[in-house]
């Protein structure tokens, strides 16, 4: 997905289109794999001096990325507003006459293509635009089950041949009509994108009558629940025991925040 774009090695030109092409993200992921191919055939490597600097070019690109996703938990940008930091990030980077990245030579103007730079950015972020677009949520699966409590996790996946954006990991007991929600875990990448709440709203469509609780979250995880609560359309309880089979040690621990923030800090 962006980040195969964004490290793997790229071909000596720009693939053109070629239709007909799928659309949306598998039709993006196609070209993709089709760049990933051109490299790989032998009639197509070219001298050094072209790949270095495909690879420089690639590496401010990437720069740019990440610098973006590092001011997520602080700016907490939507997708749009992300596309735009990065773009912006970018720009600032092309612009210098010598771009200084940490573990690379000094890359400087002659060293790297722009119009290369913006087309890499183009294509990776309109696949990051279309991979939430058109995330959809796996089936569960049955983890640890101890009766009368039930286990499972499913994925937060970007269609259902390609990579998982996040994970949900959740405890039901029908007999007392309870859900333990204990982790929702997205990367840094996919933070703030609304995914969070298309993964409960799953959730609750999934066992649409149980109540639900979860343990104790950090502050930016509480304040998500308690936005998603008013607009649920499953009761939630504060009650941090309203079910005594999710009592034992065992599935306590199981149920605890993780130490990066929280069931919901990466939603």
């Amino acid at each position: 997905m962006v980040m195969r774009l964004l490290l793997e090695p790229l071909p000596a030109s720009w693939p053109t289109p070629a239709p007909p092409q799928p659309t949306g993200l598998r039709g993006l992921l196609t070209r993709l794999q089709e760049m990933a191919d051109a490299v790989r055939r032998p009639g197509n490597l070219d001298d050094l001096e072209g790949h270095l600097r495909r690879a420089a070019t690639q590496a401010i690109v990437r720069e740019a990325y990440f610098r973006t996703v590092g001011e997520q938990q602080d700016q907490q940008r939507r997708p749009a507003a992300f596309a735009e930091a990065w773009k912006s990030h970018l720009a600032a980077l092309l612009a210098q006459d010598t771009v200084k990245l940490s573990g690379r030579s000094p890359i400087t103007a002659t060293g790297r293509d722009t119009d290369l730079a913006w087309k890499l950015y183009d294509a990776a972020s309109r696949i990051r635009a279309e991979a939430i677009t058109h995330a959809t949520a796996t089936p569960s699966k049955r983890q640890l089950s101890r009766p009368p409590t039930l286990w499972y996790a499913f994925a937060i996946a970007a269609g259902d041949d390609y990579p998982t954006l996040g994970e949900v990991h959740y405890a039901i007991c029908e007999p007392c009509g309870i859900g333990l929600l204990r982790k929702i875990d997205f990367s840094s990448d996919w933070r703030f994108c609304g995914l969070g709440t298309r993964a409960l709203r799953e959730l609750e469509a999934r066992h649409p009558a149980l109540t639900w609780y979860t343990t104790s979250q950090y502050e930016s995880a509480q304040s998500f629940y308690e936005r998603y609560r008013q607009d649920s359309s499953s009761p939630w309880t504060a009650n941090q025991c309203p079910c005594p089979h999710f009592g034992g040690r065992d599935q306590t621990r199981e149920a605890r925040p993780p130490p990066d923030g929280g069931a919901l800090a990466r939603a």
